[in-house]
């Protein structure tokens, strides 16, 4: 295509791209909250109980995880439906070949949300510093597993050559060499995110981020803001490297995509974005402080990287599982009137979020 990612699509088929994106960015804000924050605390807790005692970051995601799981489940939903409506027999096809591995996903998840509550939870702490380790280890292994689920999916609903093969020989796997870079862009990204996450929640609840108190809140010898610098500009070196190992995995013809006039401006936009951050997070680990200014440019910097990334994602599997030949079922769902009930019910669930979050905050 030679129009601009959404554009060149019909209208019914852009609509449904545009929610898909923005739905989608929404829940990842909150699953790489979760993904990079299990990584954080089961990591962080092999540095023994001292050095946890004074890192506010780990006590901050402890608190808030469990919730933050309920909220990146509820926002997956949406993009869940228009990914449905989008790509139909890809994503069933690539549901069913997957078989137990992809219905797996929802006990898993129900384990890694209860170990979630067990971190805070009082019985936990009146246990020795040992028994964090494996309880912090398994509700990471276990999103990392959901997340490696999800990435499959995608590659194999994009592999339709493949599908005869794993039906015909019932296998639950189907192996890709783009499977483990793909994999690590987004939780690379994640943690550049994360970064950002912690940054607000650390203004919010009163974390001297401008002019951090020497000494007491130091892990490893780096402050609170440093650490947060190392986190975001790891994971967007992270996200450029397997990017590039993801990207040599791709066929010529999707290569091209990469660079022609339907993706290319938002691999630029997503290299801007990284950079931004990067500019932004080098400042902070040079100073040692985190003023306002210097963390709207990093926010910015991840929002541009992150909707870029999503809307690149959208474009090259529009592109691989040739979506003119479904412009008319989408047609058909647009004209099914659902939108009014779908935006109530959004406006509705955002508005009781923001109450608990309310009533939450006034009772902390």
């Amino acid at each position: 295509m030679t129009t601009l990612f959404p554009f060149g699509f019909p209208a019914a088929t852009a609509f449904y791209l545009v929610l898909l994106v923005a739905t989608l960015v929404l829940h990842m804000v909150l699953m790489h909250y979760v993904l990079a924050g299990t990584a954080y605390l089961a990591f962080g807790r092999l540095m023994g109980p001292k050095r946890c005692a004074v890192c506010g970051w780990q006590a901050i995601l402890i608190d808030w995880l469990p919730f933050a799981t309920g909220l990146a489940i509820t926002a997956g939903v949406a993009p869940l439906l228009f990914v449905q409506i989008l790509y139909q027999q890809a994503f069933y096809t690539s549901n069913l070949l997957l078989s137990h591995r992809w219905m797996a996903i929802l006990p898993v998840l129900i384990v890694c949300f209860s170990l979630l509550f067990v971190q805070k939870s009082a019985w936990i702490t009146r246990r020795a510093w040992f028994w964090r380790i494996p309880v912090a280890a398994a509700a990471f292994a276990g999103v990392m597993f959901i997340a490696a689920s999800w990435t499959q999916n995608h590659l194999l609903s994009l592999d339709q050559g493949v599908w005869p093969r794993l039906y015909a020989e019932r296998a639950l796997d189907s192996s890709t060499p783009g499977f483990l870079p793909r994999l690590g862009v987004w939780f690379f990204a994640a943690f550049a995110t994360l970064a950002v996450e912690l940054a607000w929640q650390g203004r919010m609840l009163g974390m001297e981020l401008v002019q951090p108190p020497p000494g007491s809140s130091h892990v490893m010898g780096l402050s609170a803001v440093r650490r947060l610098s190392l986190t975001a500009m790891s994971g967007c070196v992270g996200v450029v490297g397997c990017g590039l190992a993801y990207a040599a995995t791709l066929p010529l013809e999707t290569r091209s995509v990469i660079g022609g006039p339907l993706a290319g401006p938002w691999v630029v936009a997503v290299l801007m974005g990284l950079g931004l951050q990067m500019l932004a997070w080098a400042w902070v680990a040079f100073r040692d402080r985190l003023p306002l200014p210097v963390l709207l440019a990093a926010t910015t910097g991840c929002g541009v990287s992150m909707v870029s990334g999503v809307v690149l994602r959208e474009a090259l599997r529009a592109t691989a599982i040739d979506l003119t030949t479904l412009t008319d079922r989408h047609a058909a769902a647009a004209e099914i009137g659902g939108l009014p009930v779908f935006l109530i019910f959004a406006v509705a669930n955002v508005a009781a979020i923001g109450w608990c979050i309310r009533i939450a905050r006034r009772h902390a």
